[in-house]
């Protein structure tokens, strides 16, 4: 089970999350988050001496300072998260190769296995709750702690996380009923935007690692009929 910590800001909130098992770090640097962080907080993430892959996550932004905010941050490893409908999401792709871009894509309608051909050389996708009309104004993606209907993904077999409204206290129950690769949270694990809550952080990996668990013996249980 695949686990993302998503809306960085703290140093030591990204290392204790590392500590405990989260497989993803995500730093949210979008100028319309509540949990956005400076550049300074972001080059402090990207410079711990830690494993585990850190994104540099954009929402609606402008084309101009997506690619300048990542070419002056990111280094050889850091990687990018982008939404996949975002008006200029061909330009953005540029910025790094397949393997480090991670696109977001919208659950908000039925996903078809043909929707995600374009992302075939990309390792990871994100299935999240969007759903907002592309050009409009300072649009929040993302962290707004709203679920979507889990059918829409239904039948999806590629690796993805699955973000939207996930907390400690609904995510063992929603993997042992989705079973998703992977799972990703912010808001359902802060105290206030940007700055997480360490218990809230260690029981949401640890539900999900046990979440998993339940979904596997279900199976095997299902087969033995």
């Amino acid at each position: 089970m695949l686990t993302k910590i998503c809306g960085l800001t703290l140093v030591e909130d990204a290392l204790f999350a590392a500590q405990h098992g989260a497989e993803f770090l995500g730093i949210v640097l979008s100028e319309t988050s509540p949990r956005r962080a400076s550049p300074e907080q972001a080059r402090g993430i990207l410079a711990l001496d830690i494993p585990e892959p850190r994104y540099l996550v954009f929402g609606y932004d402008g084309a101009d300072y997506i690619a300048e905010t990542f070419r002056t941050l990111a280094g050889e490893t850091t990687r990018l998260q982008v939404m996949a409908d975002h008006t200029e999401i061909d330009r953005l792709l540029k910025l790094a190769p397949p393997e480090r871009v991670l696109p977001s894509i919208s659950a908000a309608q039925k996903v078809h296995e043909a929707d995600l051909s374009r992302w075939e050389k990309h390792p990871l996708v994100l299935f999240d709750s969007h759903r907002i009309p592309r050009g409009e104004k300072n649009a929040v993606a993302g962290g707004t702690g709203k679920t979507f209907n889990h059918e829409n993904i239904g039948g999806i077999r590629r690796t993805y996380l699955l973000a939207g409204g996930l907390n400690a206290d609904n995510v063992a129950d929603i993997i042992a009923k989705v079973n998703p690769p992977g799972v990703d949270v912010a808001s359902g694990v802060e105290k206030s935007p940007g700055i997480k809550d360490n218990k809230k952080v260690r029981q949401f990996i640890e539900s999900a690692k046990t979440g998993k668990k339940l979904r596997l013996e279900a199976e095997i249980d299902f087969e033995k009929l």
